[in-house]
């Protein structure tokens, strides 16, 4: 009888730890929805890593941003393409970070003297951006085959999705920027929903993430179910780091483990249905509509070519 008691009260006691930890869980998710909810300024140092004036973005590697980022190599989007006017790889930088819920941009930006300390350790070069767009897959290119692990442990290969417009992103789930992977993930949603409801079975969509070591199967089902992924037109995949890493070549990403998160840039990609590569967007400006379109135009052109 004793003994009863006591497992009574130990089940007890562990089922409220349980609820307890939930609900601090709970509390510190909505203090940071809260506090995202008003824009946040952060005054960052840095030193220019890649200018892309066009896609108004700007790679830099800068110091810890207190109670929001570690030292890492980022790209962030600036609103107006001025504000990189002037400035050129290797400049020491100082800028204003706004983050909001859903989005992040560089306010002000500019240059400082470059005996100006900047606190970086922990952050390893890159190779540039020209090298390796000279070494990714090329636009009418094949994509070469890989193989990775989907959200439910099952092995899966891009030969698999042969016949199918394929659009392919990279993402990690503790992505801290909003306009970053929780954007291309989004998007994704949408664009599971527009197209849909156009096509059946001839698309299919691809997020590979690129923290291999948190991101196992069970943690990208549990993320892909944020964005109401049906799973059947939409796979989460993960691998080792030497898989996600070719991967990654073949588009030309840049990402990197860098205290405690992962450094990186933006791809998407367009395979058609032969498997070669139709379009690579390298930001985050794309939309659902357009890459809709483009889709749209791809099957179109396989169903006219096979019709012949």
């Amino acid at each position: 009888m004793k003994f009863k008691i006591i497992l009574i009260c130990l089940c007890t006691l562990t089922l409220t730890a349980a609820l307890d930890a939930l609900a601090f869980h709970r509390r510190n998710q909505r203090s940071a929805q809260v506090a995202l909810a008003s824009p946040k300024t952060f005054e960052v140092r840095g030193q220019v890593r890649d200018l892309d004036v066009s896609s108004k973005v700007v790679r830099i590697t800068h110091e810890e941003i207190p109670n929001y980022m570690p030292a890492m190599t980022m790209p962030f989007s600036v609103k107006d393409s001025a504000l990189l006017e002037g400035l050129a790889t290797g400049d020491s930088v100082q800028f204003q970070l706004v983050v909001t819920a859903d989005d992040s941009w560089i306010e002000h930006i500019q240059k400082i003297p470059a005996g100006v300390p900047v606190e970086t350790a922990g952050v390893k070069p890159s190779d540039s951006l020209e090298e390796r767009e000279s070494e990714r897959v090329q636009v009418g290119e094949s994509v070469p085959d890989f193989q990775l692990v989907d959200q439910d442990g099952h092995s899966v290969r891009l030969s698999d999705y042969r016949g199918k417009a394929v659009v392919l992103t990279f993402i990690y789930t503790r992505c801290p920027l909003p306009n970053f992977c929780p954007l291309m993930s989004g998007n994704f949603s949408q664009l599971e929903r527009r197209l849909g409801s156009e096509f059946t079975n001839e698309f299919h969509l691809l997020s590979i993430s690129m923290d291999s070591e948190f991101d196992t199967p069970e943690v990208l089902k549990a993320y892909g179910a944020r964005y109401q992924a049906s799973y059947q037109d939409w796979t989460f995949a993960t691998g080792s780091t030497e898989q996600i890493q070719g991967v990654a070549e073949l588009m030309g990403l840049y990402y990197a483990k860098e205290n405690g998160l992962i450094s990186h840039d933006l791809r998407t990609a367009l395979i058609g249905p032969d498997g070669r590569l139709i379009h690579l967007w390298k930001s985050n400006v794309w939309t659902p509509y357009e890459v809709q379109r483009m889709v749209r135009e791809t099957i179109s052109g396989t169903r006219d070519v096979a019709a012949r």
